[in-house]
């Protein structure tokens, strides 16, 4: 929730600084133009991306954290809309803690933090050194609002 509260100040913040109440802006793009030019455009995979970051090998990398942890996960799926992919999963209440320890010691990986409770998580996995050249601040822009969306999505249909 703190996460979510800095983010929503962030944007709040920046927003403010591009002059989103500018009446002439909204009437060119209409009333969602300043947070759609904030957010920026998807980033794609990069043409060279590492397998591990595809969505098969986040799958794997979130099993392999699994199994270490000795638990099983209910389901683990991936958003693949745009770079980075996220990964969801869930599993049993006071499982999540002992995923996460293993997901932190999964080597070519980070995990950061994520949107999610006790049973289901949305989470990046993808270290920001492989993110394109000049991609880290649109990525991060759009990161915690991507999680967001995921968390709805994936956990209504858990």
């Amino acid at each position: 929730m703190r996460r979510t509260l800095t983010t929503i100040a962030i944007i709040t913040a920046a927003l403010a600084a591009t002059s989103c109440m500018n009446p002439s802006r909204q009437a060119s793009g209409g009333p969602n133009a300043a947070i759609m030019e904030f957010l920026g455009k998807p980033t794609a995979p990069p043409a060279d991306m590492d397998p591990a970051y595809s969505k098969q090998g986040l799958i794997h990398a979130v099993q392999l954290a699994a199994q270490k942890a000795g638990i099983t996960l209910k389901k683990v799926g991936v958003e693949d809309s745009e770079f980075p992919f996220l990964v969801g999963v869930v599993c049993q209440d006071g499982d999540w803690p002992k995923l996460k320890v293993e997901l932190k010691k999964l080597s070519g990986y980070e995990h950061n933090g994520g949107t999610g409770g006790d049973t289901c998580n949305i989470f990046n996995l993808v270290p920001h050194s492989a993110f394109p050249p000049g991609s880290f601040q649109t990525i991060h822009r759009r990161l915690m609002l991507r999680e967001m969306a995921f968390y709805e999505k994936f956990n209504s249909n858990s």
